[in-house]
């Protein structure tokens, strides 16, 4: 990072509190002024986000009032400094406009290949159904270079605030002001959280249930804390917010997410990986140490498997173990993975009767899979508790139990075996690759509080 720039004085107050280089005020409409402040720096990348309320659902929805030529700005401080690479984010409802059509074509004549995308955060790592436009140029790339990545990625279900926070909010519904009492106001923590706004306002005393509410009564309902807003925001518990109460509930509701940003880097970076092994000549296959993690070199963030590859590659299995002393001298030195497992498999890993496991159709290439040895199954809203053994890995396909499956719809299949109730109840975590799957050590899980 070379620098930073924001107009809002309160904003880079802020940012100045929590990170070591500076951020500096400048003002997008003074495009001349923002190219002499930018072009000096020389950056490979520049990422922004030209204020959006001209296209909000919260505002007029009038691209002419003036803030909507922030996004023109914008692109026309790309195409004189030309960076390699530029990220420009804004909400859903720019592709509806004429700015983003005039954005694009000075975008194209600067000689940029454009992929760009509708992510809703809840299928990115957030707790938040928030639905945001992201745009991604690459000097001299063909476009829609990112469009397979971006969708790789993404989860299968939406992530509730239970899926982030477990229980340790201490509530099960909460309050959130409606824009209009047509709506409702009560939601529960098994969904995503709505948008997070830029207001916060208490349940008014009038209050009515409405239809839609999951609760039939108001009783202990409140709003969620500023604090609360800014985690769901998935800004970290460290981060520090200053000033007055109305500047910091704005900004938490202006941010990009934290995990949905993070979402949208890691993809870049998968795909630059990917472009440089190609222009290298070299097979994407071969620059994995063999026997390292039977995963195509796409990525070291993004969960995106080729599981074709993968069979041809290991045509045995990945893992072949052995359980040491029957599972009851338990080694807390050996690799573990926890995964999210689906509703239709959750009564076989009760009773310890499941004997195979196949994951998604994603799967994340950080795990090392001839490294693992354990598996615990993640049960939505509860958490964990249950330890098996990971006996082979391997490339299958549910048809092998299903015959009414697809044989061609691969997948991991790991043949596992129950060891034992780890704890007496399910103990919550967060899970740390993509919100699905973790990879860790049997004794991080042991050292638990």
């Amino acid at each position: 990072m070379v620098a930073a720039f924001d107009k809002w004085l309160a904003a880079l107050h802020v940012y100045n509190a929590n990170f070591n280089h500076q951020a500096s005020q400048l003002d997008l409409t003074d495009v001349k002024h923002c190219v002499e402040a930018i072009e000096p720096l020389s950056p490979d990348m520049i990422i922004g986000g030209p204020p959006c309320q001209d296209f909000s659902s919260a505002g007029k929805r009038n691209e002419d009032n003036g803030r909507g030529d922030l996004t023109v700005n914008y692109a026309e401080i790309i195409s004189i400094v030309k960076p390699t690479i530029f990220v420009m984010e804004n909400v859903d409802r720019i592709v509806k406009t004429n700015k983003l059509v005039e954005a694009k074509r000075i975008f194209k004549e600067a000689g940029y290949g454009l992929s760009y995308r509708i992510l809703d955060a809840s299928y990115c790592g957030v707790p938040q159904k928030r639905k945001r436009f992201f745009m991604v140029g690459i000097l001299g790339e063909e476009d829609g270079f990112l469009d397979d990545v971006l969708d790789a990625g993404l989860s299968e279900a939406p992530m509730t605030i239970r899926d982030y926070f477990g229980s340790s909010l201490g509530i099960e519904y909460y309050y959130r002001h409606p824009r209009s009492y047509a709506r409702r106001g009560i939601f529960s923590i098994d969904e995503p959280s709505p948008t997070v706004r830029g207001v916060n306002r208490p349940m008014p005393d009038g209050y009515e249930i409405h239809s839609n509410d999951p609760v039939r009564s108001k009783t202990g309902i409140r709003p969620l804390t500023t604090k609360e807003r800014s985690l769901i925001q998935t800004f970290p518990e460290e981060f520090y917010f200053e000033g007055s109460k109305t500047d910091i509930e704005q900004m938490i509701g202006n941010a990009v997410p934290v995990n949905l940003a993070r979402y949208v880097a890691s993809a870049i970076a998968s795909y630059l990986e990917t472009r440089e092994i190609k222009s290298s000549g070299e097979d994407p296959m071969k620059s994995i140490p063999p026997k390292r993690t039977g995963m195509v070199a796409m990525t070291t963030h993004v969960p995106i498997v080729k599981f074709k590859e993968i069979a041809k590659e290991y045509p045995n299995e990945i893992v072949n173990n052995e359980l040491v002393d029957g599972g009851n001298g338990l080694n807390p030195q050996k690799n573990l993975l926890v995964s999210l497992v689906k509703n239709d498999t959750i009564d076989l890993l009760l009773d310890g009767s499941i004997n195979v496991y196949y994951t998604g159709k994603k799967f994340p290439s950080t795990v090392e899979l001839n490294h693992l040895y354990y598996f615990m199954p993640y049960r939505k809203g509860k958490g964990i508790r249950d330890l098996y053994y990971i006996k082979v890995a391997r490339v299958g396909s549910k048809h092998e139990i299903h015959s009414s499956a697809d044989p061609n719809d691969l997948r991991l299949v790991f043949e596992i075996e129950f060891v034992k109730h780890l704890f007496p109840d399910y103990k919550p975590i967060r899970l740390e690759i993509w919100n699905t799957f973790t990879d860790t050590k049997l004794g991080n899980i042991l050292s638990m509080p």
